[in-house]
């Protein structure tokens, strides 16, 4: 139900790789809810030491002057475009000279392996962990240079100029005694907001891209609240293609998952200020991006903008079909339904994570046939609870800038499929505002409130929704009641009708609860291994709990126990991920088409998933 071929584009597009080697990365993935993974703490710190470097270089003809940035489960693989580029980064390597204070970026080490060279940190620098692997970079190309050859070179001319190497891992090196300076300390600087610097430089095909490219250069400069990078754009044309910029830094699936700040554009220069989402560890900074235009020079032709898959754009034969003339091209007139799931008010019912996880596998079933789908959570803002960053330098005193969350996309769709979320605060204006936007933007929306039954809650999303579905998990009806006899040896039962079972059922699972608000009908949580479908008893129970305001629109396969931390997806595996034993595609997929059917009883049911349009393209 998802196109390999379309996500491949998505990645390779932005970290350059081949399409080739990102198909075999991402088929390893069990989600496809993030395409370019994020590094650890001490590898980001690592990259982003090697991105200040990279980005201070002119003249290049690809950003950062890197031409692949391949992720892989070691580290990271970098392709420079020329020696030039690989003669930047051999000046961050730390030599001591006959007097003054060490030069380079003490504890970085570089080692040949093979044709390459291995970029690292001494392991007094990071902190080690048996969960994480030892921070490595390999530089790879160009292709026909000697890599060994020129490292070789350089130390020979450090030696030349009586100066001490200090960058061979095998030739022990301590440390220095005292902590050095922020000012003086390059690594201290990027640990503010390190994996700012690795997020850039594992996308630097980002900004070849866009419209008009004619090169970077990326800086970073100290704040009151930790540190930020800054770029500097320069492009050729009369577009700035700002749009595409924002949507592919802001994307949670192939970008850095940023918000805007502040976006100001005008005829000779655009501005835009973006801040990471509040809490994430080494994102103390604002990225800032200054476009503007550059020398025009006589016989240039000006570079189009390439296709971004990620981000809607299409592939066509003559030319690439992008959405820089549409700054909203989700906007428009659809009048979608909203379905709001609700959980019974009782300690053991069916908490607010397990109904996300629930909406966005039904959602998805619906975007993979063809439909565009939203997921809507309401959040109190006032009692969340975040653990201090234990990387926060000691100058970075002031609260980092926040901006206003907006709409996420959680997959990647075969078109014309989508599928987005929403984190709103449980006011009532801001919740009724976001389901405005979606009636309009999306066909079916699932809306996820903290459960209105309970007695403080008292936000009528009823008024605001189509239909109210109560989620719960399934139990067997009861077909008698044992009863002990006199000798309390034996024990009789008593055979219940489906009427009396239905009592005995609404009396055990939802107590003395009357729903506040008028229920559409009732989901069961059932297992995925193999649970017996209802037979005619439990059909004729069903008609009896219809009676009582509770009809049983459907059943949804479900077996995974929710684990939140690092290395687990905070998303459930769906029909837009590879195949799991519990649920399997199929059962999630028959279960969310019958629930469609009893909602919608008149709209004709889809028989296919989308087919995805061929979609390959070089990198």
């Amino acid at each position: 139900m998802y196109s390999l071929d379309q996500i491949s584009n998505a990645a390779a597009q932005l970290t350059g790789e081949s399409l080739e080697g990102a198909r075999l990365r991402l088929g390893a993935l069990q989600r496809f809810d993030r395409l370019i993974p994020a590094a650890s703490a001490d590898q980001a710190l690592l990259e982003s030491v090697l991105a200040s470097a990279l980005g201070a270089v002119d003249g290049r003809t690809r950003p950062f002057g890197v031409r692949e940035a391949k992720p892989v489960d070691k580290g990271l693989v970098l392709r420079v475009e020329r020696a030039k580029d690989v003669q930047a980064l051999f000046e961050l390597l730390p030599y001591r000279p006959k007097r003054g204070p060490w030069s380079g970026v003490r504890g970085l080490f570089v080692q040949t392996d093979g044709t390459r060279l291995r970029f690292g940190f001494r392991t007094w620098l990071y902190e080690r962990s048996w969960r994480s692997a030892e921070p490595s970079v390999w530089v790879a190309g160009p292709y026909e240079e000697d890599l060994p050859a020129l490292l070789n070179a350089h130390e020979e001319q450090v030696r030349a100029a009586g100066h001490s190497v200090q960058w061979d891992p095998q030739c022990p090196e301590p440390g220095p005694k005292r902590q050095e300076p922020v000012t003086r300390s390059l690594v201290r600087r990027l640990s503010a907001s390190y994996a700012m610097g690795s997020a850039l430089l594992r996308r630097p095909r980002l900004w070849d891209s866009l419209s008009g490219y004619a090169g970077i250069r990326v800086d970073t400069r100290l704040t009151d609240y930790g540190l930020d990078w800054i770029v500097e754009r320069q492009v050729t044309g009369w577009q700035f293609d700002d749009t595409r910029l924002i949507e592919v830094l802001s994307d949670h699936i192939v970008g850095c998952g940023l918000r805007v700040l502040d976006h100001a554009c005008g005829t000779e220069e655009c501005t835009v200020r973006l801040a990471p989402q509040p809490g994430v560890w080494g994102w103390r900074g604002v990225l800032t991006v200054h476009s503007r235009h550059a020398p025009s020079a006589p016989h240039i032709q000006v570079p189009g903008p390439r296709p971004l898959t990620a981000i809607g754009d299409c592939l066509s034969v003559s030319r690439p079909q992008t959405n820089t003339s549409n700054p909203d091209h989700r906007t428009q007139d659809r009048d979608g339904a909203v379905i709001q799931l609700t959980g019974a008010p009782r300690p053991d019912g069916v908490r607010r994570d397990d109904l996300s996880w629930v909406a966005e596998q039904i959602a998805a079933v619906w975007t993979a046939r063809g439909l565009a789908a939203a997921v809507i959570l309401t959040r109190n803002r006032d009692h969340e609870f975040s653990f201090g960053d234990p990387g926060q330098p000691a100058w970075a005193t002031a609260p980092v800038p926040e901006a206003a969350e907006g709409w996420r996309r959680l997959r990647i769709a075969p078109p014309p499929g989508e599928l987005w979320a929403l984190e709103v605060s449980r006011g009532d204006d801001a919740v009724a505002a976001a389901l405005a936007h979606a009636r309009r933007a999306y066909d079916r929306v699932i809306l996820i409130g903290r459960n209105d039954d309970w007695p403080y809650e008292e936000h009528p999303f009823d008024r605001l929704a189509d239909a109210r579905i109560l989620v719960h998990r399934a139990t067997p009806y009861e077909r008698h009641i044992p009863l002990p006899t006199t000798t309390g040896q034996d024990v009789r039962a008593i055979t219940l009708t489906p009427a009396e079972s239905a009592v005995q059922w609404r009396q055990q699972e939802l107590g003395r609860w009357t729903p506040r608000h008028p229920l559409t009908g009732m989901l069961l949580l059932i297992s995925s291994d193999g649970s017996v479908p209802p037979d005619d008893f439990d059909l004729a129970v069903e008609e009896q709990l219809a009676r009582y305001g509770t009809p049983i629109l459907g059943r949804f396969p479900t077996d995974r126990g929710i684990i939140r931390g690092p290395g687990y997806s905070p998303h459930p595996p769906t029909v837009l991920d590879p195949q799991t034993e519990h649920p399997t595609h199929a059962q999630m997929a028959v279960a969310a088409d019958a629930l469609a059917r009893h909602l919608w009883p008149d709209v004709p049911p889809a028989t296919e998933l989308t087919k995805t349009p061929d979609t390959r393209t070089s990198s």
